[in-house]
């Protein structure tokens, strides 16, 4: 009876603790509920970033943005989402949804560093860059972003040309973070191209014509800041035609400057060449330029050049100097894209013009870090104002019209086209392994070429000089290689084939450079320590 009470007594206080706690439990829930939904989107955006990032390492892009908005729609607060969303677009070129996502981002984020490293890396990518500016001057005064902040204003400095200000900024990043890789590795490119260098060449060309020659050469580079070097060449030049030599010395100073305040580059550049066989002569020789660096890749550059003329025969014995005036526009090399249009006007000593047009454009078909390959169109016009087309003997024991009278004619002294146009195909390829050594090969194919071609007829007695249409095959290819020997000592060999409408040709030749490590820095130069 007892026992019975006791079990009794128990289980009513066991379903009154029943009844208490469902009661808690129903005033509690509310509270409890709280946290948990509070904590769900947080939950919920961290799967998201860690699902958007597997997506991106398989490449699947659009899916990893489309998983980002998603989330952004429901956690537009979450800082880090936004970066990653922003990232996302621009690796899929969407450079407008990009931008406006960093954008938004950084009005919600302004203290998110990260962020504007990120937004400021793609507006110097896309060339943007006052505005890559703004934002990294503002990280330089936080000593956490000072080093990447200089490291990618000094990039911005090296890609628009001007080494002494990225030099600086590389130097002062690695004096906030020495371990900074990116500043450290471009530092040393910048030190590495503006070290002086001495440069050994030979070559030779040999053609049908016959003009055939072998040179030799010798240059030396010193750079008085890193955006002037001065340069010294001397080159003797021997050349044979048929039994006749002739020994040409050409020497050469220039000096080279590029100021990027105002995006002007400057070259002159003056020599002088002497003969020392036949007709013994002196000249001068000399080069000036002057270029406009324009937004998107683009150079503007007008040139003066007086030079000796070698390409002919008869110009062997009879001295001939060219001044050539032209206007350029460049398009640099652009994720592959490389490109030019020109026109140049040579007036020789005679007092006869020759005016030439063209241009040419490459664009990738495979763009790699290793590997590229491009193929494009050039199209080229010249015309003369006067032709230099002469009979090869003028003086014959017989009247023209005998059938006994050579009428073969040849260019003296120098070549003149008539109504000259050529449309070519163009191809490069270029193959840049990790190791030490780079290949090139290059050349065109002129599947559409025209000009006047001269001839000789006799007609009343005299040998008349007349033309006719023509259609020629013009070609050319080629080859070089450059080899890394050890370090500051490169080894290029080359080689050149092709043919005009009048004579075929092959060249070759080999350049051994050698650049100084640790020569004497120029003026306020230091490097890491």
């Amino acid at each position: 009876m007892a026992g019975q009470l006791a079990n009794g007594i128990a289980a009513r206080r066991h379903g009154m603790m029943n009844r208490a706690c469902r009661g808690a439990i129903v005033l509690l829930a509310p509270l409890l509920w709280i946290p948990q939904v509070t904590a769900a989107p947080q939950g919920d955006a961290q799967g998201a970033i860690t699902q958007a990032q597997g997506l991106r390492d398989t490449g699947k892009f659009s899916a990893a943005a489309d998983l980002l908005r998603t989330q952004l729609a429901r956690s537009p607060d979450n800082g880090e989402v936004a970066r990653l969303l922003a990232q996302t677009l621009y690796w899929l070129k969407d450079l407008s949804g990009a931008r406006a996502a960093y954008e938004t981002a950084l009005a919600r984020h302004p203290e998110d560093t990260t962020l504007r490293l990120q937004y400021a890396r793609m507006l110097a990518e896309t060339n943007e860059r006052s505005r890559a500016r703004e934002l990294l001057i503002a990280l330089l005064g936080v000593s956490a972003t000072r080093a990447e902040a200089d490291t990618l204003l000094g990039t911005i400095a090296y890609w628009e040309g001007d080494l002494t200000g990225a030099r600086n900024l590389f130097l002062s990043a690695l004096q906030a973070n020495p371990n900074q890789e990116e500043a450290k590795r471009q530092l040393q490119g910048i030190l590495s191209t503006i070290e002086p260098w001495v440069r050994l060449s030979s070559g030779g060309w040999r053609d049908n014509q016959p003009v055939d020659w072998a040179t030799f050469g010798v240059e030396a580079g010193w750079f008085a800041t890193p955006l002037t070097e001065l340069t010294l060449r001397v080159q003797p030049t021997q050349y044979w035609a048929n039994d006749l030599t002739q020994t040409v010395g050409l020497a050469e100073v220039a000096v080279t400057h590029y100021a990027p305040s105002a995006r002007l580059e400057t070259e002159l550049a003056v020599g002088a060449v002497r003969r020392w066989k036949g007709q013994e002569a002196w000249d001068w020789t000399g080069r000036a330029s002057l270029g406009l660096r324009l937004p998107r890749h683009v150079t503007l550059r007008g040139r003066f050049e007086r030079s000796p003329y070698f390409h002919t025969i008869s110009s062997l014995t009879t001295p001939v100097m060219v001044d050539t005036e032209a206007a350029v526009l460049h398009f640099g090399d652009v994720r592959g894209w490389l490109g030019e249009t020109a026109y140049e006007y040579q007036r020789y000593p005679d007092n006869n013009a020759i005016q030439t047009g063209y241009g040419w454009l490459l664009a990738p078909l495979v763009h790699r870090r290793v590997v590229e390959l491009q193929a494009g169109y050039g199209v080229a016009a010249s015309n003369a104002r006067s032709s230099r087309f002469v009979l090869a003997q003028p003086i014959q024991p017989f009247i023209p019209s005998d059938p006994r009278f050579d009428l073969s004619g040849l260019y003296s002294p120098y070549f003149t086209p008539r109504n000259q146009i050529i449309n070519s195909g163009l191809a490069a390829f270029t193959l840049l392994p990790a190791g030490a050594t780079s290949f090139r090969v290059d050349g065109s194919y002129g599947f559409h070429a025209t000009d006047d071609a001269p001839f000789f007829a006799a007609s009343g007695g005299q040998a008349l000089l007349s033309t006719y249409p023509r259609t020629f095959t013009p070609w050319n290819v080629r080859v070089s290689l450059k080899i890394t020997i050890r370090e500051g000592l490169t080894l290029e060999p080359n080689g050149e084939l092709g043919r005009t409408a009048f004579y075929s040709w092959v060249a070759g030749g080999v350049q051994l450079t050698y650049h100084f490590p640790g020569a004497q820095s120029p003026r306020g130069r230091s490097g890491p320590k």
